[in-house]
C-alpha cells in the first residue's frame, strides 16, 4: 500500500513538470548485478525545481547502449514521461552511455529528433 502510494505521488509531481532532465549511472552491486540508477531533475512553471531517484533497474543479460534505453523507455513509460519534455542527459561516460552509434546517447539521438 505505501509504495502504490509512494509511485502515486511521485507520478503527480512528474506530470506537473514543464522540462526535465535525466542522470543515468551504472555500477554493480555486491551480488554482481548490474544496476542502473535513473535520477530526474524537472522543472515547474513557476520556476521551482525539484529532483528525485526515479528509478533503480537491474540490468539482466547485458549493458549494452540498447538495454540501457529499454530500460529507460519502460521507466518512462510507467511514470508517463514524454520524451518531448526532455532537454537534457547526463552519464557517466561509459561507452555504452555516450556511444555515438550504440551507446544510449547515439540510440536517443536517433529516435529523438532534435535533441
Amino acid at each position: 500500500m505505501m509504495a502504490s502510494d509512494i509511485k502515486k505521488t511521485l507520478t503527480d509531481t512528474l506530470a506537473g513538470f514543464q522540462a526535465f532532465s535525466i542522470a543515468l549511472d551504472k555500477s554493480t552491486d555486491l551480488s554482481d548485478t548490474a544496476e542502473l540508477a535513473i535520477f530526474i531533475r524537472g522543472v515547474y512553471e513557476e520556476a521551482a525545481v525539484k529532483e528525485e531517484l526515479l528509478a533503480l533497474r537491474p540490468l539482466q543479460e547485458a549493458t549494452t547502449g540498447k538495454d540501457i534505453f529499454a530500460e529507460v523507455q519502460s521507466t518512462f513509460e510507467q511514470y508517463s514521461l514524454q520524451w518531448c519534455k526532455l532537454v537534457g542527459v547526463c552519464t557517466d561516460g561509459a561507452p555504452s552511455m555516450v556511444g555515438s552509434r550504440k551507446g544510449f546517447i547515439g540510440i536517443l539521438k536517433e529516435i529523438i529528433t532534435p535533441l
